[in-house]
């Protein structure tokens, strides 16, 4: 690690501009758990680079991990923006915009995920979930019922589906 990072802050002393440099060496402080040295880093590349939305989601999760959760939420929605096509931005967003309590953009964003990637599980099984925990039972169960069909060899989605109907008015 310590290599890496002198090896890292030489490629940046001799290029300034080199942002793959600091993106590594970002990435290296955060495995330490130097965020803030991260974050620094990581604000001057988006800064420095705008069109760089990898770096922008990177420091979104950044932000999000140091507790940081409407800024992240900025970092994360331009990067959801910025590469619409990448499910997993969509998804993470989706997850802090629901702990920040904004359910409609919340709900977009994973929609936005299912839609790039319609099949996905994980992406299902957190709509489920979102409906339920908002008591939206009905469309719940719709969502049970996509897990059932797309993947029947797994029970998550059988099991969802008793569990919503066992609070459905009868």
């Amino acid at each position: 690690m310590e290599k890496s990072e002198r090896n890292y802050k030489k490629a940046i002393e001799i290029d300034g501009l080199f942002y793959p440099a600091k993106v590594n060496l970002a990435m290296l402080y955060n495995q330490e758990g130097r965020n803030a040295d991260a974050e620094e880093l990581l604000r001057e590349v988006v800064e420095a680079h705008p069109a760089l939305h990898e770096v922008k989601y990177s420091l979104g999760l950044l932000l999000a991990e140091v507790k940081k959760y409407e800024e992240a939420a900025i970092y994360l929605a331009a990067a959801a923006r910025g590469m619409p096509e990448r499910a997993r931005v969509h998804y993470n967003l989706d997850l802090l915009l629901a702990h920040l309590q904004r359910d409609r953009q919340a709900e977009m964003a994973l929609l936005q995920a299912l839609e790039i990637e319609p099949g996905n599980m994980n992406f299902l099984y957190a709509l489920a979930e979102f409906y339920i925990k908002r008591n939206r039972m009905m469309e719940a169960k719709l969502i049970a019922e996509q897990m059932i069909a797309k993947h029947p060899e797994n029970k998550l989605g059988r099991d969802l589906l008793n569990f919503i109907n066992g609070r459905l008015p009868r």
